[in-house]
């Protein structure tokens, strides 16, 4: 419940930030109007039923107003006025009183009165009458506050600078409303029988037009030209309130500045690496690849939990491989329903094929209890719901070749494509591999050897220790500890794997916790990594992973409020514009040559779009939630995604 209530406070700071800067920077404004008729001519205006009333209290004299446009500048006349000691009334806002909190107490000390100036800079009147007595009177009260005490007198610069209309007049009757006597600009007076008036000025350069041109007219305080005595001092309740207004005014001020500062660096270091990554791996497709592998035993351990459905296809597609010297052992984890009958049912009287049975104790338990049963000098991981193309095991194991390398990364493709859900993963798989994994092994930092294919030395998996079971990701468990031993991890291309991914959001969001949680326990345990080993697993893999794998995450929604802010508040911006157009193309010109480097269709990039509103926001929610239960301590269990069953159509080829 604590936390509960921490998260709607936040919100609530940013809903107050947000209604303040929204109304001060000019998205809410009121339609002009025709022009109204106010009878005489005074810096004061008072509307009732019987219409609009200018005029002032006595005659010949001049009030100055200043009309800062920020704090800085509120700061800059009251200096030019110290020299030759003239009192003016500032008009300031709500924005520049949170923005410079000693800004109202100092004008008081230096002799000079407060009237408040609205919200902010821009024009409130658009707002409905409800909604602007609320904000209005949030401004009013932090301003109050900081002056300490009590404002009469109203000058928003939407009635300073813009005509009496039919909206400015229901802006002063609401004025009236909060107890407040609205200014307006007013012609000097000639002589001292003439009717006040009211100079405005918004910068120290108009000072200027202070000069008189007669002797009879002085200036004079805009309270007495309205006929006010001296202001009061703040009753104790309204004082705090403005204090607490203020303080959560400013405190929402600084998350927002954080959150701008925290999407420009999502947004530098999205692009940074979108870039890099992508001539890097334009570079490492043009070099070529091993041509020939080691003429060894292989034996492809296929662990299976509940894989009635998938499990006869992926036996028939592993039977199918074009490899010579093959060995395929199914290891059911203590399934509870056909796993092991229908692995057998098609294996038929392969004896290549070896189903075996144990209790369930997961999936690396499962793999380990495979490579005991097999003396294969490499050993190849298939996940029980892959389809395997007929070379992918050749291709797979060519790079064990170079007696340094204890690892391949196979290729794995989404089979079940076919909805939106299934298309986005497409596209996020063969990014990530033909991108993000060539870059990888241009630098020689995979940290990843996924379990949906994946070839080990055997001897480089022994020298580990074998799979490890304390982590849910045992595939990068085991990846960086080859990594940290010295031997290197290649990626192969051309070796493919079809497989299915999760079609239901619930699914997804297990699936993607789980991974997230796994790899958390794996930064963890290998924390050391980064000072450990002869290959860049650790010293480039591990902070890569950490930097974009965590931080661009959990930043990238800080980009998403910026932008949807930012034009809620200032419009739909010609930058803004750029700037999107600028990064979603980028994106796509990258999942495009990510798709011709995997041989399909550019026209998958596309999808990139949709990806961008939900799928996106829904990744960094999965990641922040596994950080969130890795601090907290939460027990996290495997999880088991319901299989469907790949499309009939798709081949050993693909689809």
């Amino acid at each position: 419940m604590g936390r509960l209530l921490v998260f709607f406070a936040i919100l609530t700071l940013l809903a107050l930030e947000a209604t303040i800067d929204a109304t001060a920077r000019g998205t809410v404004v009121g339609a002009s109007g025709p022009l109204a008729r106010a009878d005489g001519s005074g810096p004061i205006l008072v509307v009732d039923r019987q219409g609009a009333h200018r005029g002032a209290i006595g005659r010949g004299r001049v009030g100055l107003l200043v009309s800062p446009r920020n704090a800085s500048g509120a700061r800059a006349v009251a200096a030019a006025l110290a020299q030759p000691h003239q009192a003016a009334t500032f008009a300031l806002t709500a924005e520049m009183v949170i923005a410079d909190s000693s800004l109202a107490s100092d004008l008081r000390r230096a002799g000079h009165d407060v009237a408040y100036g609205g919200i902010g800079q821009f024009d409130s009147a658009g707002l409905p009458e409800p909604a602007w007595r609320t904000t209005e009177s949030v401004g009013l009260r932090s301003v109050e506050s900081a002056a300490n005490e009590r404002i009469e007198l109203y000058a928003p610069p939407r009635l300073l600078a813009g005509p009496i209309d039919q909206t400015a007049l229901t802006l002063v009757a609401r004025a009236s409303g909060l107890g407040l006597l609205t200014m307006l600009p007013a012609t000097p007076p000639l002589d001292a029988a003439g009717v006040d008036g009211l100079v405005v000025i918004h910068d120290p350069s108009e000072l200027a037009r202070l000069v008189v041109g007669t002797q009879h007219i002085t200036l004079a305080p805009l309270r007495s030209l309205a006929g006010l005595g001296a202001a009061a001092s703040l009753d104790l309740l309204p004082a705090a309130a403005g204090e607490l207004i203020l303080a959560v005014a400013r405190v929402a001020r600084w998350a927002g500045d954080a959150l701008a500062a925290a999407a420009e660096l999502a947004t530098l270091l999205y692009l940074a690496r979108l870039i890099t990554v992508v001539f890097v791996a334009a570079r490492h497709a043009r070099q070529r690849q091993a041509s020939t592998g080691p003429s060894v035993r292989v034996a492809v351990l296929v662990p299976a939990y509940r894989e009635e459905i998938v499990i006869s296809r992926c036996v028939a597609s592993l039977r199918a491989s074009a490899y010579p010297d093959l060995q395929i052992v199914v290891i059911d984890d203590g399934s509870d329903d056909r796993t092991a009958a229908v692995a057998r049912e098609a294996a038929g009287d392969d004896r290549r094929v070896l189903v075996l049975q144990k209790p369930n104790g997961g999936k690396a338990s499962a793999l380990n209890h495979g490579l005991a049963s097999t003396d294969a000098e490499v050993i190849v991981v298939v996940d029980a719901d892959s389809i395997v193309e007929r070379d992918a095991l050749a291709e797979l194991v060519k790079p064990l070749g170079d007696p340094s390398v204890g690892a391949v990364a196979g290729n794995v493709k989404v089979g079940n494509r076919s909805n939106l859900l299934g298309a986005m993963q497409h596209l996020e798989y063969v990014v990530g591999i033909n991108l993000d994994r060539r870059f990888f092994d241009q630098i020689d930092a995979i940290s990843v050897v996924p379990g949906a294919l994946g070839a080990f030395r055997r001897d480089a998996l022994e020298s580990v220790g074998g799979f490890p079971t304390d982590t849910l990701a045992e595939d990068a468990d085991l990846t960086v500890a080859i990594g940290e031993a010295g031997l290197h991890i290649r990626h192969a291309p051309a070796a493919r794997a079809w497989t299915e991914v999760p079609t239901a959001i619930g699914a997804l969001w297990r699936q993607r916790f789980r991974w997230s949680y796994g790899t958390l326990q794996v930064l963890w345990k290998h924390s050391g990594a980064p000072t450990r080993g002869a290959t860049n697993v650790g010293r480039l893999g591990l902070p890569y992973l950490l930097v974009f794998g965590y931080l661009l995450p959990l930043l990238s929604p800080a980009v998403d409020a910026v932008l949807v802010y930012g034009v809620i508040v200032a419009g739909v911006r010609f930058e803004f514009v750029v700037l999107f157009a600028l990064s979603t193309g980028l994106q796509l010109l990258a999942a495009a040559q990510a798709m011709k480097l995997d041989g399909e269709s550019i026209a998958w990039a596309l999808v990139g779009l949709p990806m961008q509103l939900g799928y996106r926001q829904l990744l960094s929610l999965v990641t922040a939630s596994a950080l969130w239960a890795a601090l907290a301590g939460l027990p996290v269990g495997w999880g088991k995604l319901r299989r469907r069953g790949l499309p009939a159509a798709l081949s050993r080829t693909g689809p």
